[in-house]
């Protein structure tokens, strides 16, 4: 599986289907979305302090790229429960097998980063997360347009990883490998995701096995609203927030404000 991980998790070029498609649509040249996600893992009693996370389970966090067709453009699995998700991205960018992002092409990423180059982030201190929008969908303004639809899309980062562990129970529950290879027996997971996604997509078992799962990945997901991005603690400096990233994010914003309003009657075009 290590082998062929290079075959398998790399970026190519992603198909939307027509169902997805309004989802990326106000994302010209985005490639897809980034976060990270911790999966628990078994180490020793002499390195579970490191392996704590902030909830207080031994766990490691993996940085996860995810294209809008589900498939994993770049993954990072092995560091600490503890590392912030910060460090773990700046390692990703500078290590030799490093995560690149393709001249004037971007990735959406939550409020917990940075926005700037290469690296799209909704306003913060404006609701985002789909949870926060139950039962009130009226639009007050444009950061609250942009931020809706910005967590549409890059919902499929969370679903990338809910499909992945639903479908590899090994993921849901510590094992009791060495970490060593604790960490390949994630990457190797990622590696079969793709391959599945890539080599079998008009199956139609797996097409209702995929689907089924994520019913039930959704689900889960609208139904637990995660605010931690939005504490300025835990925000990622990544990047170098830059003037032109931020209007372009405004001009962005403004643009499907302007198109809501008329496609509502709300004003004249």
């Amino acid at each position: 599986m290590m082998r062929i991980s290079e075959e398998y998790i790399k970026f190519q070029p992603s198909t939307v289907g027509s169902s997805e498609r309004s989802k990326w649509q106000w994302f010209e040249n985005c490639l897809g979305a980034l976060d990270g996600t911790h999966i628990s893992v078994t180490v020793s009693a002499e390195e579970r302090p490191r392996y704590r996370n902030r909830k207080g389970d031994i766990s490691t966090n993996v940085l996860g790229v995810c294209a809008p067709d589900l498939r994993f453009i770049y993954v990072l699995p092995g560091w600490e429960g503890s590392a912030s998700d910060a460090r773990i991205l700046r390692d990703a960018l500078r290590r030799n097998n490093r995560f690149h992002v393709a001249r004037d092409k971007y990735y959406l990423v939550d409020a917990g980063y940075t926005n700037g180059p290469e690296f799209l982030a909704p306003y913060r201190g404006t609701r985002y997360h789909l949870s926060e929008w139950s039962g009130n969908n009226r639009l007050e303004n444009y950061e609250e347009l942009f931020n809706l639809r910005h967590s549409i899309a890059r919902n499929v980062v969370e679903r990338g990883f809910g499909l992945l562990k639903k479908r590899w129970s090994i993921l849901r529950t510590p094992s009791f490998f060495n970490i060593k290879t604790q960490v390949r027996i994630i990457n190797a997971c990622f590696v079969l995701h793709n391959f599945i996604r890539t080599e079998q997509a008009n199956d139609p078992v797996l097409e209702v096995q995929d689907l089924e799962f994520l019913a039930s990945v959704d689900h889960d997901i609208s139904n637990h609203s995660t605010l931690e991005g939005n504490n300025a603690h835990d925000r990622i400096a990544s990047v170098q927030v830059t003037d032109q990233w931020t209007n372009f994010r405004d001009t962005l914003a403004v643009e499907m404000f302007h198109n809501y309003q008329v496609q509502r009657g709300i004003i004249n075009s």
